[in-house]
C-alpha cells in the first residue's frame, strides 16, 4: 500500500469532519448538554487545519504553516474546554488559547519558523499537553461510574503516546526522497481511529450520563430532595441485608406528620408543601451521613440507621420530633406549627428482612398515634404481628 502526505491529510480531514459533524447534531437533540459544542467544533478545527496542511505550495506557508498549525492547537483547546464544560468546570479560555497563542509567538522567531523539525516538536508537545489535561478532566469525577469515561482517558493516553511518531515526518512536503511511508500509514490510520473512537465516546458519554440523572431522578423525590418509595425498598433492602450478614443492629424510624391534612385544607397545598421539605431540612441535620431518609408517599417517611441499635434510634428520633415542633412555618405573615410522630424499630437478629422491620416500626407509628401524636415509640415484642398496608 502506498500514501503520501497530501493524501493522508484529506483522509484525516474528511473522518474528522465527519466526526465533528456527529457530534454537533448530536447537540441539537441534546441542547443542554453544552460539552458538545466544543467538542464538535474541535474536530471540525482539525478538519480545516488539516486542509489548510495539505493545500501547501498552492497556498502561502502563512496560512499552511502558522494558520493551521495554530487552528489544530485551538482544536486541542477547544476539545479540553468540553472535557471541562462536561465535568460541570468553567472552561479557561486563556488556557484553551495557550496553545495557539503560544505556536504563533514561535512563529515569529525566524530561526524556528525555518526549521520544520522544531514545528512539528512544538506541536506535538502542545498536543501532548492538552490530550493529558483532557485525560485529567475525566479523571478526576471517578465515581459516578461511567464506562465511556475509562476508555476515553485510555483512547487520550495512547494518543499522546503516538503523537512523537509525527516528528519524523517533518520536512515531509520538501523531501523528493521521502521514506517515511509505513510510518506515514500508522500516523494516518491512527488519526482515523482517534477521530471515529472520540466520536463516538464522546457521544457514548452523554448518552451514559442522561440515562443516569434519568435514572437518578427515578430514585428521588422531586418534592423534597430526598429518596423516594422506590429508592428506600431497594437501598434498604441492602441496607438491612448487610447489616444482618455483619451481625450489626439496623433500625428503622417511620415518620408521620400529624394532621397534615388539615395543614393543607386550612393553609394550602404550597403550605403543605412548605412543611415537608421543611421537615426533610430538620430531619437531615440531625442524621448521620451513613442514615438513609426517604419519603415514603404523601406526609410519611422513613429512616435506616445501619449499625444502630433501638435505643439510639429512638434517641436520634426524640431529637428530630422536638426540633420539627419547634420549627415554624409561614404563609404570609401567619405562622404555625406542625408536629410528628415516629415509631421506632431494629433488627437485631439475623432472621430480620426490611419487610419485618417496617411492620415492627409501622406497630410503634400506630400506638404514637393512638396515644396522642407528636411522641416517639419504639416497638415491642407484638409489633411484629402488626400488618403495615401499603409498605410491602
Amino acid at each position: 500500500m502506498s500514501i503520501d502526505l497530501p493524501t493522508s491529510l484529506a483522509i484525516i480531514g474528511f473522518t474528522s469532519a465527519v466526526a465533528g459533524a456527529l457530534l454537533l447534531m448530536s447537540w441539537l437533540q441534546h441542547r443542554n448538554v453544552l460539552a458538545l459544542v466544543p467538542w464538535g467544533i474541535a474536530f471540525v478545527l482539525v478538519a480545516i487545519s488539516a486542509a489548510l496542511i495539505a493545500a501547501r505550495g498552492a497556498i502561502p506557508d502563512i496560512w499552511s504553516i502558522a494558520i493551521a498549525n495554530a487552528i489544530l492547537a485551538l482544536a486541542y483547546g477547544s476539545m479540553w474546554s468540553g472535557a471541562r464544560i462536561f465535568e460541570g468546570r468553567p472552561p479557561r479560555v486563556i488556557g484553551a488559547l495557550a496553545g495557539a497563542l503560544i505556536w504563533l509567538t514561535a512563529c515569529t522567531i525566524d530561526a524556528f519558523y525555518s526549521t520544520p523539525m522544531a514545528r512539528t516538536m512544538l506541536m506535538t508537545a502542545i498536543g501532548i499537553t492538552y490530550s493529558l489535561l483532557t485525560a485529567a478532566e475525566f479523571w478526576r469525577p471517578r465515581d459516578d461510574a461511567l464506562a465511556s469515561r475509562w476508555l476515553i482517558i485510555g483512547l487520550l493516553l495512547v494518543h499522546a503516546a503516538a503523537l512523537p511518531l509525527r516528528i519524523p515526518l517533518a520536512g515531509s512536503f520538501a523531501d523528493p526522497h521521502f521514506d517515511h511511508v509505513n510510518l506515514l500509514i500508522f500516523v494516518t490510520f491512527e488519526s482515523v481511529l482517534v477521530s471515529m473512537c472520540a466520536a463516538y465516546l464522546f457521544g457514548s458519554l452523554v448518552k451514559e450520563r442522561i440515562a443516569q440523572r434519568y435514572k437518578r431522578a427515578s430514585l428521588i423525590d422531586p418534592l423534597t430532595g430526598v429518596a423516594n418509595r422506590r429508592a428506600f425498598l431497594k437501598q434498604g433492602a441492602r441496607i438491612v441485608r448487610r447489616s444482618r450478614l455483619a451481625r450489626q443492629s439496623a433500625a428503622l424510624m417511620l415518620f408521620d406528620l400529624d394532621h397534615f391534612k388539615s395543614v393543607n385544607d386550612t393553609f394550602g397545598h404550597p403550605a403543605g408543601d412548605g412543611v415537608l421539605a421543611a421537615f426533610c431540612r430538620v430531619a437531615e441535620e440531625h442524621l448521620r451521613p451513613a442514615d438513609f431518609l426517604a419519603r415514603l408517599g404523601g406526609e410519611e417517611f422513613a429512616c435506616l440507621l445501619p449499625d444502630t441499635p433501638q435505643q439510639d434510634a429512638a434517641a436520634i428520633a426524640e431529637r428530630v420530633r422536638a426540633a420539627f415542633e419547634a420549627t415554624a412555618h409561614k404563609l404570609g405573615q401567619e405562622p404555625f406549627g406542625a408536629t410528628v410522630s415516629v415509631g421506632v424499630a431494629a433488627a437485631d437478629d439475623t432472621s430480620c428482612d426490611l419487610a419485618a422491620l417496617i411492620k415492627m416500626a409501622d406497630g410503634a407509628l400506630y400506638r404514637a398515634k393512638q396515644r396522642g401524636r407528636n411522641r416517639v415509640e419504639t416497638s415491642g415484642s407484638t409489633d411484629t404481628l402488626k400488618p403495615a398496608p401499603g409498605f410491602v
